[in-house]
């Protein structure tokens, strides 16, 4: 992930100053023009873009507007010495400014700012990581869960096949042995019998494959650990502008020991949970609806505990609500959010449950820490 600053201004003297004040502590590039930081832009990855507004040719602001076009996740940062109404607008309007900053500046002033501005560029940029890993995830778990329901129903069905060709293979077996070699049905009973073997050979292949793919995903599960709290976060804040138009957001979050799975699968369960709790609020003024997340260790695990006030009640659908394509709020869910969930903390060796409050519901999530885990799975 990038930690480049790339400052532009016509004025050398500005760019050797910057150089020389932040060099040592931020990694800074510098350009005398709009086409000129454009063209550095497409051979590195900037993360902050600062620039000033008064330069022949091409204005901060019309650089801006076309970095917006083709590095939009840039944090975009105009220095100025004119105080210029018209200028500020445009850069807003037209470049998305992130930041504005006068000249001259003042030394630790501008420092601070390039930090927090290379902080939102990396908290964007690890944003955009893990909504990418929870597509994949989510396109991947939605694809097992219908195998495994699938798998499920076709379970039964699968071992009677298995028994009735075994008893077949018996009976087949006896008549063989019982008409002897001289009978004319003997070559067609023993070319039955190897057909009968080919079946039993191809039932169990399928079983095989199924426990290997298990065994599998487990086995991987096993070797990854991640920062739930930092995943937590991260999911919230991707998140935050839908909770803030639902509902009262109450959150709490330790910083605990990594746990294990990976940050895509982690980041799924996080988000199902919190978009299963928005879906489930009734339609009526934001204040009176009521999210709370919280983190928190409990004995050598991770808790997770996502609280909705949705006024639902669980004693009919407690049992079935993990179930794929069970949903309990209409058309609004697919009936896989929960169903993923649940698979994914179980592979990693953890819980989901869900308990009724009174008002709503509570889905509690608990994850077994990755120090932990490797001594149980060893």
């Amino acid at each position: 992930m990038s930690d480049i600053i790339l400052y532009v201004d016509d004025d050398e003297a500005n760019l050797v100053v910057l150089q020389a004040a932040c060099g040592r502590e931020l990694t800074i590039l510098t350009a005398q023009s709009g086409p000129g930081a454009l063209a550095i832009m497409r051979e590195r990855e900037v993360a902050v873009l600062l620039s000033d507004q008064r330069m022949p040719g091409m204005s901060g602001v019309e650089l801006f507007e076309q970095v917006r076009t083709e590095f939009p996740d840039v944090v975009r940062v105009l220095i100025t010495a004119y105080s210029d109404f018209q200028d500020a607008t445009a850069a807003i309007n037209r470049g998305h400014v992130q930041r504005f900053l006068r000249k001259p500046w003042v030394i630790e002033e501008l420092k601070a700012n390039l930090r927090e501005a290379l902080e939102l560029y990396r908290t964007t940029r690890k944003i955009q990581l893990l909504e990418q890993r929870l597509r994949e995830t989510e396109r991947v778990y939605a694809l097992g869960v219908v195998a495994g329901g699938i798998a499920h129903e076709l379970r039964n069905p699968i071992a009677a096949v298995a028994t009735n060709l075994s008893l077949l293979r018996d009976g087949l077996a006896t008549l063989t042995s019982t008409v002897g070699p001289r009978h004319p049905a003997f070559t067609t009973l023993q070319e039955m019998a190897l057909t009968v073997a080919d079946a039993r050979q191809s039932v169990q292949q399928i079983t095989d494959i199924t426990r290997g793919v298990e065994l599998s995903q487990r086995r991987r599960d096993l070797e990854d650990e991640s920062d739930l709290s930092e995943v937590a976060r991260l999911t919230l804040t991707s998140l935050q502008g839908e909770l803030r138009q639902r509902a009262l957001l109450d959150v709490s979050i330790e910083a605990l020991p990594q746990v294990r799975g990976t940050r895509g699968k982690l980041g799924q369960v996080v988000l199902n949970l919190i978009v299963n709790a928005m879906q489930s609020l009734p339609t009526r003024p934001r204040t009176q609806n009521r999210i709370r997340v919280t983190l928190r260790k409990d004995g050598d695990r991770a808790r997770l505990d996502v609280e909705d006030n949705g006024a639902r009640g669980l004693d009919d659908d407690a049992q079935r609500i993990f179930d794929p394509f069970f949903s309990r709020i209409g058309a609004a869910g697919a009936g896989l959010g929960l169903a993923i969930s649940r698979q994914i903390v179980e592979e990693v060796g953890g819980t989901l449950r869900v308990t009724s409050t009174g008002e709503g519901a509570c889905f509690s999530a608990s994850f077994p820490f990755a120090a932990q885990g490797a001594t149980s799975a060893a």
